[in-house]
């Protein structure tokens, strides 16, 4: 084998590992932040610069136009209160209070961080569309199958899933200590 061979085959191959590394290291979307509040996660430097490479690669990867921290900050949540990894099989309660945010939604992805396919094409609730109680609490149900009363978010039997929850210009009290923040609660119910 010629010299040049041997170079050729060791660049093709050092380039693709470091591409399936790249890929594999990136892979996780937005899980795993350093601020962690119960079963959620986040990184306050999810759409600004100070953040390291391997985070912006991984907010790249997973598509979100990420916003700066004053403007919007991005929780996920692959476990239940438990600690258990959110299953499509089972019905959970997610409830809480209103967030301290203009506005925020809750979107339940697949594991690869896409939208989960339902009849009902439902794939996100907000503050605009759950009710509070007479306790001043909202709830949402997350099951395969739609429950009478509560807003309703699908599952797909068969499939693991997580929860990104968005605030969008969330307020100072929030912002003085995210990990002590009232995030929604999200409990197991049964399977």
């Amino acid at each position: 084998m010629k010299g040049w061979h041997r170079y050729a085959i060791t660049l093709v191959a050092g380039v693709a590992a470091g591409l399936g590394m790249a890929w594999a290291l990136t892979g996780g979307g937005l899980r795993g932040g350093q601020i962690v509040n119960g079963p959620w996660t986040t990184s306050l430097g999810y759409g600004t610069k100070a953040t390291d490479p391997l985070t912006r690669a991984a907010v790249a990867r997973a598509g979100l136009l990420a916003l700066p921290a004053r403007e919007t900050v991005y929780w996920s949540a692959e476990k239940d209160g438990a600690g258990a990894p959110l299953d499509g099989d089972c019905r959970y309660r997610l409830s809480g209070r209103p967030l301290d945010a203009r506005w925020w939604s809750v979107t339940l992805y697949d594991t690869g961080g896409y939208l989960v396919a339902n009849e009902a094409g439902i794939w996100s609730v907000n503050g605009a569309n759950v009710a509070l109680d007479g306790k001043g609490e909202w709830h949402v149900a997350i099951a395969p199958d739609k429950p009478g009363g509560d807003a309703w978010l699908p599952g797909t039997r068969g499939r693991k899933f997580h929860l990104t929850l968005r605030m969008y210009n969330p307020g100072d009290g929030f912002r003085a200590d995210p990990a002590q923040a009232a995030l929604p609660h999200i409990v197991k119910e049964g399977c």
